[in-house]
């Protein structure tokens, strides 16, 4: 397991300042952080595989922190689509708004206060992390939110134990990525 995290340091670039700087996040604020490391470049994959990207989306990215799937999402939306980034740390906030792009909208809240019909909605939100009455109104919100379009949420998660707690408003199937520090489970979720 060393030698993945290794490897994810190494294929993403990550330098030791950025390290620092998530753990640092993580033992400040571990609810709302929910990770030592950044995703890794498999992670990321495994959830951008999910959409079509042919066409003119509107996404919504829950828990962006510095961009690391930000980054990943521009570079395959269409110049047409639009991304709005939910972060509530304001050192990640500002990381993010460093990002020269037209599409992206910085949204400077909680995901709780997610409004718009979106196509899709990825998550790095660490729901068994945080309160359990939160994670709710989240996955409430982002099923209402998807309704419209049929769309489709994707997250991904350390543990099986948010299953439970998914089923309540999506159907979904899951991919297993076990190049990532930790290893990560990748939910592709419908509203019912």
């Amino acid at each position: 397991m060393l030698n993945a995290a290794r490897m994810t340091i190494k294929n993403t670039g990550l330098s030791i300042q950025n390290q620092f700087f998530y753990l640092q996040n993580f033992i400040s604020s571990p609810r709302t952080m929910g990770t030592l490391m950044p995703s890794s470049p498999w992670l990321c994959h495994a959830m951008l595989s999910q959409i079509d990207w042919t066409k003119s989306l509107h996404i919504a990215e829950l828990g962006a922190a510095d961009g690391v799937l930000t980054r990943r999402i521009l570079n395959r939306m269409r110049a047409d689509a639009r991304l709005d980034a939910f972060e509530i740390e304001p050192a990640f906030i500002r990381k993010l708004n460093l990002f020269d792009d037209r599409r992206l909208q910085v949204m400077a809240h909680s995901a709780e206060h997610l409004t718009g019909d979106y196509d899709a909605v990825f998550s790095c939100l660490p729901l068994l992390s945080m309160p359990t009455r939160i994670s709710m109104k989240i996955l409430q919100k982002t099923q209402q939110q998807l309704k419209a379009k049929d769309g489709v949420l994707v997250l991904f998660q350390y543990s099986h134990l948010s299953e439970k707690m998914l089923s309540r408003y999506f159907t979904w199937k899951k991919i297993r990525v076990v190049k990532n520090f930790p290893p990560a489970l990748v939910y592709i979720c419908k509203p019912h």
